[in-house]
């Protein structure tokens, strides 16, 4: 089925991008929550989700929650749909800003991993965190320069103007 409009091979790239880099995304979260909910009970017999729930929610709900944003601003994407392109750019400004504050805030850490005086898990964490760094951050300058195109605002303006047009017809 098509819909008469010229999508770039760029536009779906940044579009797949966005999807894959949600389910990562969500296979992470749930690598996190599992062992969280599988955790034994402390002493007084009672679980991490008892201790602190308010925590906890936050964890449960708020990645979804985001993860699903992303994914709806994906499809938008693929539709050619201008608000999606505007939303591209916020999420691709707020990586950047949290990218270069894990940069400026934790250099030592994010850059080099010390064989001595960490724990596995602290050095699974810095390697989490530099591969996520090394992955959003290019990804994140693309989205910037390339949302910003005149012919990438070109092709989300024709789509536009032609399903407003196909709407009042």
């Amino acid at each position: 089925m098509t819909t008469g409009h010229y999508r770039s091979a760029g536009v779906t790239a940044a579009a797949t991008f966005a999807l894959l880099a949600s389910a990562s995304a969500l296979l992470a979260w749930g690598s996190v929550l599992l062992p969280l909910l599988n955790a034994p009970p402390d002493s007084a017999g009672r679980h991490g989700y008892q201790i602190y729930p308010l925590q906890f929610a936050l964890l449960t709900f708020a990645p979804p929650l985001l993860i699903a944003v992303v994914v709806r601003t994906a499809i938008g994407i693929l539709q050619l749909r201008p608000w999606a392109r505007l939303a591209a750019l916020i999420w691709a400004a707020a990586t950047l800003a949290a990218c270069l504050a894990i940069i400026a805030f934790r250099p030592f850490e994010t850059f080099f991993i010390p064989r001595r005086f960490v724990t596995q898990a602290q050095s699974f964490k810095q390697l989490m965190t530099i591969s996520c760094v090394i992955m959003l951050l290019p990804a994140s300058l693309w989205w910037l320069f390339f949302f910003r195109l005149s012919s990438v605002k070109h092709q989300f303006q024709r789509a536009n103007a032609a399903s407003s047009f196909e709407e009042t017809t």
